[in-house]
């Protein structure tokens, strides 16, 4: 029976119930507090016996809080109960739902961050390195800045205060030394408190600054004052960038294209200066007058692409309300245009240039659309791929010039985002094309041996993104601040972003499925407080043309103990962070460095435990419960298509999974990694899973049960269907019921990329593809998940 030490001091001194009469992020009590303020008398305020009163009053409000208190308790104890891993081979899914709470007291849990913008490996933050690496876990932070929350940001009148040395601005967090001074919570300054903070933002009267918005909301915006902005903000223009060589005429992408943008062309966001513009590419640039005192589209050749001329920048870009019938005309001649082209060339990278030139002093949104490998002109690409070389490392998975970073960091610094869709049947080198959408925070996407007549399902999933792209909401001229607490330091960066410095990312465009990461190292202690902050600040221009900043700020408690760490371990975010520390070893050093990497953060981190926590002369394989699904998900990874080496995958194709795990948001990454597997027969008949159920358009309807990913669980007579994250893989023997359509609307719902559903019979040649997404079974190259873990016993248990 493994024995941990003793809860901390803080710990207990959390749960007693003794009203504190201040505002501290260190002295924190449960139960209101009167507004008082150190070095204010009683008398001051009120009358003895009226506090008296009150704090009577607050009774039962106080046990209902130490019964909070002690059930997080008890579930903390749960999270710590020892699981002999070869007994209980049934692992429950890494969910965010499932996450642990932070061991923070209920009022400054209600007041914190919502979790599904803020996740944390390890919600109970270790107070030194030390301690973080007895726990050989990453310390680590997944968030999304610009997520539609469920927990929308308060819109608030005045600008927040700020520390006068970090900018950390005031959050329910801070501590209060008197009433004209407040301690920051990241570098610990004290700050003078603003006169007018001590007054109500809607009535003007006195007010005690702990009832301000600002002190009662973890998520805030504020739209930046005028005199702040230095002018007016930038209309949104979108340009759309085509590729029309023999290539593209080909897959028919074009007319799918055009007609899904002549369908939204009302829909795009922004307001009555919105501006749009187009450039079509083969072995030349082309550019379209679409000034409204024409009567039809001019198109204008640029030949010489090796010195790229950009005419006229007001009749390319042109207001879209004005022209927008010859935009409508455009479109509905494009796909037809180049019907009879023979030009194979493909002059992506001028066509780029072009797009960089033309948007040099309004910047904008880019989505450009590329059908082979670049062969004429700058950023010219040669073959790379080698079908017989199996390293799969920096030589095949990084960029092979550095044209399209250098012109990624242009038009980042001019404020441009740029998406691709990439639609070809051979290989177009897209590890170096990726550089454009992954630094200026734009996304690839990607359809691989695309036909407009031999893939309906490709044509189903272009026809859905593209529309998805051109109507979500999105920020512009982005600038995102990532402020912690002293005594925390970054060690590594994930996400499509500039990263300007440690603190600072440049987001062109930003949409609210934007995921970051960031991974942690603790420099020296952090000891000043019992709590440390992550406050995430995004100053952007809405598609209406407001300037504004929206914050989020996140809790979390400091402990010393080593079971106390464990008990914070947050599994799904731990797997969040493995990926990009995979994806990225991968692409730096080399896969097979990458595979046993993870094999050495699991078993170091098994071994830990055993020493630390365990009798080392134990032979079981024990873990505590918080601990549980780290060994399925390792080797999850492990068998994920784009860590694999034996697996028929084009080296596009695995450069743009790996893509997806960097990127994806968390819920969508996890199904990539382990599939969730339900048997929909019975779930038409009427069987689902209890209490749980999905939003849909329509309302809720309930999920059908989950089961283990094994063939064991599979039967001739059944449907099942499989969520990969990126696609689903049905096995059916009749058609879709409209039960099962909503089903696959709501699982679809909020992601990033489009999931078509593919129709798998047991007896189809594509069976393969479902059977290897059974994670815990044996396949010709990897363990099941039984074999796994008496490998890991053996090394473990030595």
């Amino acid at each position: 029976m493994p024995v941990f030490p003793k809860p901390s001091k803080q710990l207990k001194r959390k749960v007693h119930p003794v009203p504190s009469v201040h505002h501290s992020d260190s002295n924190e009590a449960i139960g209101s507090q009167p507004h008082i303020y150190p070095g204010q008398s009683l008398q001051n305020k009120s009358s003895w016996t009226e506090v008296l009163g009150s704090l009577a009053a607050q009774g039962t409000f106080c046990m209902e809080q130490l019964r909070e208190t002690a059930a997080n308790l008890n579930l903390e104890q749960s999270r710590l109960r020892p699981i002999n891993l070869l007994q209980e081979r049934t692992v429950p899914r890494a969910e965010p739902a499932t996450a642990p709470e932070p061991n923070l007291t209920p009022r400054l849990g209600k007041l914190n961050c919502c979790s599904d913008v803020f996740q944390c490996t390890l919600v109970n933050v270790p107070q030194t390195q030390a301690l973080l690496k007895q726990v050989k876990l990453p310390l680590g932070l997944i968030f999304q800045p610009f997520k539609d929350s469920r927990e929308p940001p308060l819109l608030i009148t005045d600008v927040p205060p700020r520390c006068s040395a970090c900018q950390t601005y005031i959050n329910p967090f801070v501590t209060f030394i008197n009433q004209r001074h407040w301690k920051c919570n990241s570098c610990f300054l004290l700050n003078d408190v603003p006169g007018k903070f001590l007054f109500d933002p809607m009535t003007g009267s006195y007010c005690n600054p702990h009832s301000r918005p600002e002190l009662q909301h973890a998520a805030l915006e504020f739209m930046v004052p005028l005199e702040y902005q230095g002018g007016r903000p930038r209309p949104v223009t979108y340009l759309f960038v085509f590729d029309v060589s023999y290539s593209a005429l080909e897959t028919g992408y074009l007319g799918i294209v055009c007609k899904t943008l002549l369908e939204n062309i009302d829909r795009l966001p922004g307001d009555s200066r919105t501006r749009i513009g187009f450039i079509t590419f083969d072995s030349t640039v082309n550019f379209y007058h679409l000034d409204s005192s024409l009567s039809r589209p001019r198109m204008v050749v640029v030949a010489d692409i090796d010195d790229i001329f950009v005419p006229s920048e007001d009749k390319l870009l042109v207001n879209l309300q004005q022209s927008r019938q010859l935009v409508v005309s455009l479109l509905e001649e494009l796909p037809d245009m180049f019907r009879e082209t023979q030009k194979r060339q493909c002059a992506f990278g001028p066509a780029l240039q072009a797009a960089q030139k033309l948007l040099t002093y309004c910047g904008g949104r880019v989505s450009a659309f590329l059908t082979q490998l670049p062969n004429i002109g700058s950023g010219s690409l040669q073959i790379r791929e080698d079908p017989g070389d199996t390293t799969l490392g920096a030589k095949h998975l990084g960029p092979a010039i550095n044209f399209y970073k250098v012109l990624a960091l242009e038009f980042c610094g001019q404020q441009t985002g740029v998406d691709l869709f990439l639609l070809s049947q051979r290989y177009t080198d897209l590890a170096s094309i990726a550089c454009i959408p992954r630094y200026t925070c734009g996304y690839v996407y990607y359809y691989p041996a695309f036909h407009h007549i031999h893939c309906s399902a490709l044509v189903e999933k272009l026809r859905e993104e593209f529309r998805y792209h051109l109507t979500r909401s999105v920020g512009y001229e982005g600038l995102l601040r990532i402020r912690y607490t002293q005594g925390l330091v970054l060690d590594t960066f994930y996400g499509n972003s500039f990263l300007q410095t440690t603190q600072t990312l440049s987001l062109p465009c930003v949409c609210p499925q934007a995921q970051f990461a960031i991974q942690m190292m603790i420099d020296g202690a952090v000891s000043e407080s019992s709590l440390v902050i992550f406050q995430s600040s995004l100053l952007y221009t809405s598609c209406q043309g407001e300037r504004r900043v929206r914050i989020y700020t996140y809790c979390l408690p400091v402990v010393s103990s080593l079971s106390e760490v464990y008990a914070g371990i947050n599994m799904p975010v731990i797997v969040g962070i493995l990926s990009k520390m995979a994806v990225d070893r991968t692409v730096r050093l080399c896969l097979a460095y990458t595979r046993d990497a993870l094999i050495r953060v699991l078993t170091d981190a098994l071994v830990s435990y055993r020493t630390s926590a365990c009798d080392p002369q134990q032979s079981t394989l024990t873990v505590p419960h918080s601990l549980q699904q780290l060994p399925l998900y390792v080797l999850a990874l492990l068998k994920q298509p784009a860590f694999q080496t034996d697996v028929a995958m084009s080296l596009d194709e695995r450069v743009f999974t790996m893509s997806q795990l960097m990127i994806q948001p968390l819920t969508c990454m996890l199904r990539m990694v382990y599939p969730d597997l339900y048997r929909i027969d019975d779930y038409i008949n009427g069987e689902a899973a209890d209490n749980v159920s999905v939003e849909t358009d329509t309302g809720t309807v309930k999920k059908p049960t989950l089961i283990q990913l094994s063939a064991e669980n599979l039967t001739l007579q059944g449907a099942f269907l499989i969520d990969c994250g990126n696609t689903l893989l049905p096995i059916l023997q009749n058609p879709a019921s409209k039960l099962i359509q909503t089903l696959l609307g709501s699982l679809r719902k909020e992601r990033l990329y489009h999931s078509p559903c593919y129709i798998i019979k047991d007896d189809s040649t594509s069976r393969s593809i479902f059977i290897q997404r059974l994670v815990d079974d044996r396949t010709e190259s990897a363990m099941s998940y039984y074999e796994f873990l008496l490998h890991l016993k053996e090394q473990v248990c030595k």
